[in-house]
């Protein structure tokens, strides 16, 4: 017998002129299973919206993001190489974003300002917890890498006591 795929029980996606935009922003953008995964969820639920790859070069960057905002979106995920330009780039940070100096999110707000958020910390330290792998409130991590993800990662462990060494 086949199992048939969740995307089959899925309505169709519908995108209006009110649709909610975001999308992944990288160069290269092309390896993110993001706008899968989002794209597969608005649909689910029947939310009036597209998430998209955004292969922007470097240089590109800001005008790109001020493109973005002008034309609607709501915001972007931000992957490599553009997670420090996206910190450089917002108008407000939240702690996490301050500490790591990089961004992984960006919100266009109503009021024209760009809030740059960093959850890629919070993320692992909860997929840790969500397998059963609870951090210590004390110990030492060893962590490959020092982009920006690596950055946010190194902050939510610090933040838990844990003594983070980077290679």
């Amino acid at each position: 017998m086949t199992k048939t795929p969740d995307s089959a029980f899925a309505p169709p996606q519908i995108i209006t002129g009110k649709a909610r935009l975001a999308g992944v922003l990288g160069w290269p953008v092309s390896h993110s299973r993001s706008p899968a995964l989002h794209n597969y969820w608005l649909r689910r639920y029947g939310i009036d919206g597209a998430y998209v790859p955004l292969p922007v070069r470097p240089e590109q960057f800001e005008a790109a993001v001020r493109g973005l905002q002008a034309a609607g979106f709501r915001g972007a995920n931000v992957t490599i190489p553009h997670k420090e330009a996206a910190c450089a780039l917002a108008d407000r940070l939240d702690p996490s974003a301050q500490r790591a100096g990089a961004v992984n999110t960006l919100v266009f707000e109503e009021d024209g300002r760009i809030r740059g958020l960093s959850t890629d910390g919070g993320g692992f330290v909860a997929s840790l917890e969500a397998d059963g792998l609870p951090v210590p409130a004390s110990g030492r991590a060893l962590l490959l890498g020092a982009g920006g993800a690596a950055r946010s990662v190194a902050a939510a462990l610090q933040d838990r006591g844990v003594q983070v060494s980077v290679t």
